[in-house]
């Protein structure tokens, strides 16, 4: 009995101390908790705080930048506006007072200029409202102005004005010489595009200063300020370790780029600051960093908070679960020792099965993110394309300007031979600038792998002609030795993509001449490694005498947006994109490139492509009829294999030529051409297909065509059954498969002279003079272009400022008043293709059908169809080119 009594007090002892250690045990749990929480919340209030400042630092560099080039790339603009203006200008407009304010009026009011004027020698001001003594008020020296002065006129005024003086070639006017050319803009006009109001959650501010801490906007730091000078402001700042008042005086003073973070009025902050381009003014960017710090603060104490009743519930739970397993070790106690070897069986089973369990979670997270990647790489695609259509549409809106007052000045009879050469480079610049739009598309081309190379014939002598003549003229402006040499035989023709070669070859050729200083030596060298198998291997050897590069940065030429460093950069102007344009191109031709270059010494550049051989005979009467490299060629057949073997049958012959799977894609590869304008010169259709046969698919493409293409139809059958259908349906002629390059020829030259398809297009086309045209466009300065282009055709011109108005015109006229619409695709109100929908959808005859054209920026595939759809009969893409209008008119206007 006493030894019962025994063993029952030591195993009540035995449960009592258990009981101790597990609520000792936790105890130190929810005070690991607890504490390991207040120290997770320090930390990340920290690291909040250290990450805001990172990114305000990153976010604030880039804004900034893009900030400063839209006032510089404005500045620029007003500046060629004023250049422009004057070149307007002739001997009627300075006849007299009377002619000259006229014309400067028509000036203001062309570009919204608040005064437009000149400055003689002896300081007299000549406005279009008459003349002002008071030269002293503004900041430019009349006398000795060389290049164009900006400054701000009434700095310390809330109605600041941007003043822009151009020195210009000395005009006489009523026995005095005119010197200087100026204009007054308000500033809000001025920086049209910066946003300097914008703010997000007042957090984020944009203004410009002069580097005397003047601010051009009547704020200083987002208004919290309330000092009238930002200089005099950032000295009652305390700034923050690394930072300090005098840099950022010093870096205002010497106009240099920086930042600076600091607390001001218990807010801290961080600006940066730029130099804007031609200026003496400094564009700034502040971020608040306290407000942002603060909010996220304010989650961090949140989830602290959760933090603290989660431990504490966990605490609540395992002392729940402490009292629950007490009871449960006496009952179980006499069950230890017979589920032993139970529990060791269920928990070899419980392993496997959490094993499973384990692996096929991991296998549904991999499936998640693989579905979220794939997501994400969808939308982004989808932005991308977004973005190179607004891109395309924002940098060919002011193209249209340039180019259609550039058309417009070189139809002038008046104008001198040195004028009309200036004028003849503006078109050369032009369109060279067009170019480099077209290569920043390739390189997204590139990326997304939708870049295609063409196989068509090229003479090669013409092919370095147009290489060197526009090489040879920038070394001769900049003072540098050009030569190009070609070493062993070459031939005169080849087969492959000209045009991209040609721009691997001019980049790598500009950066030479880009980057060797006056004096010194660019040359090419062209010569043929290897001839096998009616292939030639070609070798462009590209050496300068310029600064090189050093070994370290060698390997990293072809990355994209690589550079050396970013004094480069800011000295040269460029980018780093055009050398990985230029290997990618080149690794799609099968070909390399490779870059060997010391520091100081220059630098050589070899491409090595493989160019098919040209065995055609370009005898004067084979290429009398037809040029195999200018004809366009659509291949339509259900069958891939037989229309990868065409491609590859007019490949050889130097055809261009592209593919349609079925009928109803070759109609929409049809329509798209046609409206732009561009339309094949031959369409070769099977007669076998699916859903449309080729005789239904000829009946519907002349619907699109008429007489602008050749048809022939390509069958393994017999024809003689379908052979007076097929010419009612407008098939030109047969061909029996398989495809040879030289019957093509034959039957296309064969259709030619039977259709006389030249002959009908020229007869049938209509007298523009004294047609009504309705021009719907929202940008002044496009209408006035416009305006003039038409009027050398002497047509009537009616203008609408919006699809709306345009609506409204055309509804309110008798039938057959307008000959044609000329239709702007992005306008207030009513956009291009709202407005079309509606005047086709009028129960009037002539709504139906009326010409309708496009003239829009948007050059995609895309944007083509979208206006085929609403209606529009052709989509013209800006800049316009008159000729291709005034044909595009002669079409389709029908009496």
């Amino acid at each position: 009995m006493g030894d019962g009594t025994m063993n029952m007090h030591k195993h009540k002892h035995k449960q009592n101390s258990l009981t101790a250690i597990a609520s000792a045990g936790i105890t130190v749990v929810a005070l690991i908790l607890i504490l390991s929480t207040i120290w997770m919340g320090q930390n990340a209030k920290n690291g909040t705080k250290s990450a805001v400042h990172s990114v305000s630092l990153l976010y604030l560099d880039e804004l900034t930048g893009r900030r400063e080039q839209v006032v510089a790339n404005n500045l620029k603009d007003k500046i060629e506006v004023i250049r422009v203006a004057v070149s307007l200008m002739t001997e009627d407009d300075l006849k007299d007072a009377e002619h000259l304010q006229a014309y400067q009026s028509r000036m203001k009011k062309l570009f919204r200029l608040d005064k437009f004027a000149f400055v003689d020698r002896n300081g007299l001001i000549y406005t279009s409202t008459g003349t002002q003594t008071n030269i002293a008020d503004y900041g430019f020296d009349y006398k000795t102005l060389s290049e164009p002065d900006i400054f701000v006129l009434n700095p310390g005024a809330m109605n600041k004005k941007a003043v822009i003086a151009v020195p210009i070639e000395r005009l006489s006017f009523c026995g005095e010489d005119l010197s200087v050319c100026f204009m007054e803009i308000g500033m809000a006009e001025l920086l049209a595009g910066v946003s300097m109001d914008f703010q997000s959650s007042d957090t984020t501010f944009c203004n410009i200063y002069t580097r005397e801490g003047n601010a051009l906007s009547n704020t200083v730091l987002g208004g919290l300020a309330v000092e009238d000078n930002l200089l005099e402001a950032l000295k009652n700042a305390k700034y923050d370790e690394g930072y300090s008042y005098e840099q950022a005086a010093a870096d205002f003073a010497e106009g240099k780029d920086g930042e600076v973070s600091f607390t001001y009025d218990g807010i801290r902050e961080t600006l940066s600051y730029r130099p804007v381009a031609g200026t003496d003014w400094m564009l700034t960017y502040l971020i608040r960093e306290s407000l942002i710090s603060e909010k996220m603060n304010a989650v961090s104490e949140n989830i602290v908070r959760q933090s603290f009743f989660q431990s504490a519930l966990t605490a609540a739970i395992l002392l729940a679960l402490s009292g629950f397993g007490y009871m449960q070790i006496r009952k179980n106690a006499r069950l230890t020792l017979e589920s032993e070897t139970a529990q060791a069986e269920i928990r070899g089973k419980q392993k496997e099965l959490e094993r499973r369990i384990a692996l096929q979670e991991k296998l549904e997270q991999q499936s998640q993110a693989l579905s979220d990647a794939l997501a994400l790489a969808e939308e982004a695609s989808k932005a991308k394309t977004a973005f190179l259509s607004n891109m395309s549409h924002e940098i060919r809106t002011p193209m249209n300007a340039i180019i259609g007052l550039d058309n417009i000045a070189l139809n002038d009879p008046d104008i001198s031979d040195r004028t009309r050469e200036y004028l003849e480079k503006i078109e050369a610049s032009a369109e060279h600038l067009l170019y480099l739009i077209n290569d920043i598309l390739d390189m997204s081309r590139i990326e997304s792998g939708k870049l295609s190379l063409k196989n068509e014939e090229f003479s090669f002598c013409e092919f370095l002609k147009a290489i060197n003549t526009m090489i040879s003229g920038q070394c001769s402006d900049k003072g540098l030795d050009y030569q190009c040499h070609i070493q062993g035989e070459v031939d005169d023709y080849y087969i492959g993509d000209d045009m991209k070669l040609r721009q691997v070859l001019i980049n790598i050729l500009g950066n030479a001449v880009k980057f060797t200083p006056e004096g010194g030596k660019v040359s090419l060298t062209v010569s043929r490694t290897a001839h096998y198998d009616r292939r030639s291997t070609l070798q462009f050897r590209v050496a300068d005498t310029g600064i090189g590069m050093s070994k370290e940065f060698l390997p990293h030429i072809f990355d994209a947006f690589s550079q050396e460093n970013s004094s480069s950069t800011s000295k040269y102007g460029s980018s780093g994109l055009g050398m990985a344009i230029a290997k990618n191109i080149v690794e799609m031709m099968n070909g390399g490139i490779e870059a060997e270059s010391e520091k100081g010494r220059g630098s050589v550049f070899t491409v090595t492509v493989t160019l098919m051989d040209c065995e055609n005979d370009h005898s004067e009467a084979e290429a009398a009829v037809i040029h195999p490299r200018e004809m366009s060629v659509l291949i339509v057949d259900d069958d891939p294999i037989a229309c990868e073997h065409a491609k590859l049958v007019l490949e050889k012959a130097g055809i261009s030529s592209e593919t349609a799977d079925s009928g109803a894609k070759a109609l929409e590869m049809i329509t798209v051409r046609s409206a732009r304008m561009e339309p094949y010169n031959l369409i070769l259709v099977d007669w076998k297909m699916p859903e449309m046969d080729g005789v239904e698919t000829t009946r519907r493409i002349r619907r699109i065509v008429r007489d602008d293409s050749a048809i022939i139809i390509l069958t393994a059958y017999r024809w003689d059954d379908i052979l007076e259908t097929a010419v009612q349906a407008g098939v030109d002629s047969f061909l029996a498969k398989p495809l040879f390059a030289a019957t093509v020829l034959e039957e296309f030259r064969s259709a030619m002279i039977r259709k006389g398809i030249k002959a009908s297009q020229e007869a049938g086309r209509a007298d523009l003079t004294g047609r009504r045209v309705l021009l719907a466009e929202d940008v002044q300065v496009n209408t006035e272009i416009m305006l003039m282009v038409l009027q050398m055709r002497q047509m009537e011109v009616e203008h609408a400022e919006n699809g709306r108005i345009a609506v409204e015109m055309f509804a309110s006229h008798e039938l057959g008043y307008y000959d044609a619409i000329l239709m702007d695709m992005r306008m207030p109100e009513m956009d291009g293709l709202e407005a079309s929908r509606a005047i086709r959808a009028m129960d009037r005859t002539d709504a139906k059908t009326i010409p309708i054209i496009a003239l829009t920026a948007n050059a995609f595939d895309e944007d083509v169809q979208r206006s085929m759809q609403a209606g529009l009969n052709a989509h013209l893409t800006k800049p316009i080119q008159p000729e291709m209008l005034f044909e595009t008119l002669e079409r389709l206007i029908r009496d």
